[in-house]
């Protein structure tokens, strides 16, 4: 079973760092090919003495050889360090253009456009490699989709290129921008928003505590995400599950597993139909799934500055991610799958994404994130779900289900893989909990109108 597990981003490399290092190699060349020379020239002059004078034991040839072996060497490190250097500038600018259009500027002011074309056109090696990168980096993440549809024939290809056209136009008819890429203008989107509170005008059923316990890994983890799959899920109201966890230290943390979207596209009465999906994906400031997300943990007794990790599945990842981008809570680790974006949260956020690669919701994701999705611990999981090669069939909506992801999950904590440790540990540790208490919430049957609450004391201009 194929299984690929990376950081989730391009690599991250400064190209002034790798000139800084080329310039020193190319020091320590000159002064290797001073030394050749000096010792040509002490061959020389030895050369010129009379038979009976020669000294054998100054003959430099076998440390010329060896100076001018290292100088041969170092001009190949030094070109190489240099098309480095220029290819990943190159790939740093075309991200900032994808993310930002063609009036992105580079930190010195100068037009992004402009620094790339003089660069390519200046290093040709630098830009074959970078083009490569570039194509390989959107194969890997799930632009080039048309490889998985290799058996379906040349309907089967202009029928999935397309769609793969078509959905770019309508994120840039809709100011989306490009998948992941468009998040930084997403998030300017809501910076006027404050982050926190719900006021409490989300109408939700809440289920009663009861005694639960931590899971026990993640695979056990994603199926605490209310769906409507399996035998034990009679009520398919379910949206959010929190558990709070008494640590031995008398600390309290708080996790909350977060649904997909809900109900018939049509049907708007729902704080996760699928109308939200596009607002979350869009960026827009307002969400009603979000906003009962956060008044579910107020009700579960979270507060400002409390640890809360997320677990979210389609439109549940994105509230999820808006959680640790968004809110005041700490949000420390937050796991995802099948999410249409991908999104760096932090150097203290954890970030876990499983994301299956014929997915058609989790390929919205349209490149990934440009920069690392958050700790050094976070990983992104992907694989096929279904290995096979059946043409138009091959994007699979089966491969968008919580149980789907639950198996994938199962054959990343099986695999061997050094990295499920530092994940193990992060479920061994909640499993030190004195107590857990599990609360789930439900959106009502029939929702009444949403009212917006009273205004604090002292704000109505009273």
């Amino acid at each position: 079973m194929t299984l690929d597990v990376t950081q989730g981003s391009i690599v991250a490399v400064d190209p002034d760092e790798l000139r800084t290092l080329a310039d020193r190699i190319q020091m320590a060349r000159d002064g290797a090919e001073r030394a050749v020379a000096r010792g040509e020239q002490s061959a020389f002059l030895q050369s010129q003495l009379p038979v009976e004078h020669t000294v054998f034991w100054a003959w430099p040839g076998q440390a010329r050889m060896r100076c001018g072996g290292f100088a041969d060497g170092a001009a190949e490190l030094v070109t190489g360090l240099r098309v480095a250097a220029d290819a990943y500038e190159a790939v740093e600018l075309r991200t900032m253009l994808a993310m930002h259009g063609e009036d992105a500027q580079t930190p010195d002011g100068a037009l992004a456009r402009d620094r790339l074309d003089d660069l390519l056109e200046s290093n040709p090696a630098a830009r074959a490699q970078a083009d490569h990168l570039w194509a390989a980096w959107r194969a890997m993440e799930g632009r080039d989709l048309v490889e998985h549809w290799s058996g379906a024939g040349r309907a089967g290809a202009v029928a999935m290129m397309g769609l793969l056209a078509a959905i770019p136009r309508l994120r840039g008819a809709l100011g989306m921008g490009a998948g992941s890429l468009g998040e930084p203008d997403r998030a300017r989107m809501r910076e006027g928003r404050v982050a926190g509170s719900s006021d409490r005008f989300v109408p939700m059923k809440e289920g009663f505590e009861i005694r639960g316990q931590a899971p026990t890994g993640l695979a056990d983890a994603i199926t605490r995400i209310p769906n409507a799959e399996g035998a034990w899920n009679f009520d398919d109201n379910a949206r959010v599950r929190i558990d709070a966890y008494t640590m031995p230290d008398g600390d309290t943390r708080y996790a909350v597993s977060i649904a997909g979207s809900s109900e018939m596209p049509w049907d708007t009465s729902d704080p996760f139909n699928w109308g939200n999906n596009l607002g979350l994906y869009a960026g827009t400031p307002e969400s009603e799934g979000y906003d009962f997300v956060l008044e579910a943990l107020e009700r579960a007794g979270a507060g400002p500055g409390d640890v809360v990790d997320a677990t979210g599945f389609s439109q549940g990842a994105m509230i999820a991610q808006r959680l640790a981008t968004d809110s005041d809570f700490e949000v420390q680790h937050v796991t995802t799958i099948g999410a249409p974006l991908r999104l760096p949260l932090g150097d203290g956020v954890t970030s876990i994404t499983l994301a299956h690669d014929d997915d058609p919701v989790a390929a919205l994701a349209d490149g990934g994130s440009p920069m690392s999705l958050g700790s050094d611990e976070s990983l992104l999981i992907r694989r096929p779900h279904e290995e096979r090669d059946t043409g138009i069939l091959e994007w699979d909506a089966e491969a968008h289900r919580v149980g789907s992801y639950a198996e994938t999950a199962r054959i990343f904590e099986e695999s061997g893989d050094a990295r499920a440790a530092a994940v193990r540990a992060y479920y061994e540790r909640l499993g030190e909990a004195t107590s857990v208490r599990s609360t789930t919430f439900y959106a009502p049957e029939d929702r009444p109108p949403r009212v917006v609450a009273d205004p604090p004391p002292g704000k109505d201009g009273s």
